[in-house]
């Protein structure tokens, strides 16, 4: 019986998507729907989660790590004098405080570990037995779901390199109940049937990998939190080489400094990362969803000439654990010398067939590097004289010869994702993908609007450091356009160069784990425009910025050399602003600096001209202060197009809600217009023909001109990008139709 999509990926929650480590990313990304969001490690706020139909899995580690004293307030048993005795009932605590049941302290072993990494109690859990801790454990998490309405993910077992049988099966038992699933970072070979979501930090798995695991009764996917920071076109190519092997990419951090430096560069936080790779994801993710819902079968029924290969060796022999089970964590992460690539790209020629009707659309995912000749067998797949063979990477119609039962092809250099069927099947899918963007950015607008934005109000301080006069503030609600950076920004509606509001930064010195990690502040906001340039011009960021008190600042370029420094760093010095430049060819984004002046003074202008060497296809203005003291606040920013100088391409450059105001002054009007047309699209399904296409590119074309007219094109940016993306796919079904002749 064929391996269907549900039943190999049933509990793991996947559909196609990626997924994303920690921080709530659905509720602190921007249309977070765009970059295709299928799980999360960690914890999502419930109602975004079940309003996306997220699957969350929640983390649980059965080592102990936490403090004698809780930050929240809720105990402290710092000042007793025997500490391994404050241990215990810091333990006791938070247990009851987590699972509602007291004195689950004789179930854990724990002690007075003032070195330990994240805070100063350290120890284990008994998991060995269905004691009252596992029940409790398990209890809190199937409630958490069950009354939440999240209905995919599962418990995250993290630290368990030893976890008993018993307990997988008690948590599997339950689980299941209710269509859930085990996450793990590592477990016995033995156990690998219990799992349906495997992954590690800087573990770089290979197709060869995932091979040896599923033979092995691990029917799940991997999860690879990926902590080395990509260009689009390294991560267009780690796409295709993984995420159709079941290889699935978790946004997380640059884990260069390790746990130490996730505050700052885990990916809900870092625009600079994930918008550079909305187009990437845009393109692949939604390739991805349709070969998974057409469903995974046993056999391809194609072969290639050159046959299947290793792919490489195994360059991961499992997983270390050390004597408490606790997984061990590679020192480099992918970083330092070492190149996370190295190994994990290669592919063995193999294929895999998803979809069984050639009538909706058989895809053929071919594993290999090289361009490699096709050979089907046409009778069983189906193919007939007018199968078509069309190259959904490239987008176009590869040659193709149909003789003796045999479909004959030869693909590009790979990975290659075809897919075989009739012209109008072809053009019915492409559509299917249409539809289910312009559905994504409907279900991203009604939850803005019902649940509202999740960015924090107000940054995020230790509790022990917050601002002396936070009362005496005056503050406005965040502005969609700009993206938190890191902790944030503030709203000033006191201190402003111009207008009615200004943004506002502050610098802070603290530690977070009983003092064992140290921190400067870091704040600031972003905003991402499309450019699209066809021939390079020369771009003008401006900006005004005023500071009271900032120690002396690094003017430190951010390069392809350096980069990974930024995304780690704890203890910095910048107050500047940045402008990243993305080329069309998907090379490493090009970044200008200009730092302000340190001290105190009143509005200075900032300026960086950029001249690119190629047509840029994105920008990202980045204003950031990362101080352990001092205030600065920005002002009046603008972005110009040299050859259009009177014209700001940045949506409220003030920082004033002016922009924001007349974009839902406009949202009913787009919403019904843009319900008109996915009612075209749906059509157009249905009655694929010329008409339907020109009347369905006609009607893009009239809604891209009314965002214009409305003078809403700045607030509506992602909706732009569809229409664009809309119009473009339209074309390509226009061309696959017109070769039907």
């Amino acid at each position: 019986m064929a391996d269907k999509t549900p039943g190999r990926f049933a509990n793991s929650g996947w559909r196609g998507g990626i997924g994303i480590a920690f921080g709530q990313p659905a509720t602190k990304i921007p249309d977070i729907t765009e970059l295709g969001l299928a799980i999360v490690w960690g914890y999502e706020d419930s109602r975004r989660a079940a309003f996306l139909d997220l699957a969350v899995f929640r983390y649980w580690g059965c080592t102990v790590e936490l403090c004698l004293k809780d930050r929240e307030g809720r105990y402290d048993f710092s000042r007793m004098e025997d500490k391994d005795e404050a241990a215990r009932l810091a333990f006791d605590k938070s247990a009851e405080l987590q699972y509602g049941v007291k004195g689950l302290s004789k179930y854990a072993s724990v002690k007075y570990s003032p070195g330990a990494p994240y805070g100063d109690v350290y120890g284990t859990m008994d998991i060995s037995s269905d004691n009252p801790l596992v029940k409790a454990v398990i209890s809190t998490y199937v409630k958490w779901f069950t009354e939440s309405g999240v209905k995919r993910g599962g418990v995250a077992l993290d630290n368990a390199g030893k976890v008993p049988e018993a307990l997988l099966n008690a948590f599997r038992k339950s689980l299941a109940k209710e269509g859930l699933g085990i996450a793990t970072n590592g477990c016995p070979e033995s156990l690998y049937k219990y799992v349906d979501f495997f992954g590690n930090e800087g573990f770089p798995f290979s197709q060869r990998f995932a091979k040896d695991m599923r033979s092995k009764e691990f029917r799940g996917i991997l999860g690879e939190f990926v902590m080395q920071h990509m260009s689009g076109g390294e991560l267009e190519a780690y796409l295709k080489a993984k995420l159709f092997n079941g290889i699935v990419y978790f946004g997380y951090t640059d884990g260069r400094s390790r746990a130490a430096g996730t505050h700052y560069s885990f990916f809900h936080c870092r625009p600079d990362v994930y918008d550079h790779q909305r187009w990437v994801l845009r393109k692949i993710v939604p390739l991805s969803r349709a070969v998974l819902k057409a469903g995974p079968q046993d056999e391809p029924f194609a072969s290639t000439k050159s046959g299947t290969k290793a792919a490489g060796p195994s360059e991961i022999s499992g997983v270390e654990v050390d004597e408490t089970g606790k997984v061990v964590e590679r020192e480099d992460g992918g970083a330092g010398g070492r190149d996370m690539f190295e190994g994990t790209l290669a592919l063995d020629g193999s294929i895999q067939r998803y979809g069984d009707k050639i009538a909706d659309g058989i895809y053929l995912f071919v594993n290999s590097n090289e361009p490699e000749t096709v050979k089907c067998d046409a009778k069983r797949i189906g193919a007939q004289k007018s199968t078509v063979v069309f190259d959904e990477f490239s987008q176009r119609i590869l040659d193709a010869s149909l003789k003796n039962d045999s479909l004959e092809f030869t693909t590009p250099s790979g990975p290659s994702l075809i897919q075989l069927g009739g012209r109008e099947t072809i053009i019915r899918n492409i559509l299917a993908r249409v539809e289910e963007m312009l559905e994504s950015e409907a279900l991203q607008r009604r939850m803005d609007r019902k649940l509202g934005l999740g960015y924090q109000r107000k940054p995020w301080y230790a509790p022990d450091d917050v601002p002396r006069d936070r009362d005496k503030l005056e503050i406005g609600e965040p502005l969609r356009p700009w993206e938190p950076f890191c902790q944030g920004y503030l709203i000033d509606l006191k201190v402003k160069r111009s207008g009615k509001a200004g943004l506002r930064t502050g610098g802070r010195a603290y530690s977070v784990y009983a003092g064992q990690w140290k921190y400067h502040n870091r704040q600031g906001a972003a905003q991402f425009v499309v450019l699209d340039q066809e021939k390079a011009t020369p771009l003008t960021l401006t900006a005004y910025s005023k500071a009271e008190g900032v120690p002396k600042s690094e003017l430190k370029a951010v390069t392809d050399a350096n980069r990974r420094d930024h995304f780690g760093e704890r203890l910095g010095h910048f107050y500047a602003m940045h402008l990243y430049l993305d080329y069309q060819d998907g090379e490493w984004p090009e970044v200008h600096t200009f730092a302000f002046s340190p001290g105190t003074h009143d509005w200075e202008e900032g300026k960086i001209t950029a001249v690119p060497k190629k047509p840029v296809k994105t920008a990202l203005v980045l204003m950031e202060l990362h101080q352990s003291a001092g205030t600065a606040w920005f002002d009046d920013v603008s972005l110009v197009d040299n050859n259009q100088p009177e014209r700001n391409l940045l949506a409220c450059p003030g920082f004033e809600n002016d922009d924001v105001a007349l974009a839902k002054s406009k949202a009913a009007d787009y919403e019904k217009k843009l319900n008109q047309l996915l009612a075209l699209v749906k059509k157009a399904r249905q009655e694929v023909g010329e008409s339907s296409l020109k009347e369905l590119a006609k009607k893009i074309e009239s809604l891209k001109y009314w965002l214009a007219n409305a003078n809403v094109e700045r607030l509506f940016c992602r909706e732009l990008r569809d229409l664009v993306d809309a119009k473009g796919k339209i074309t390509l079904c226009q061309s696959i139709l017109a070769g039907a002749d």
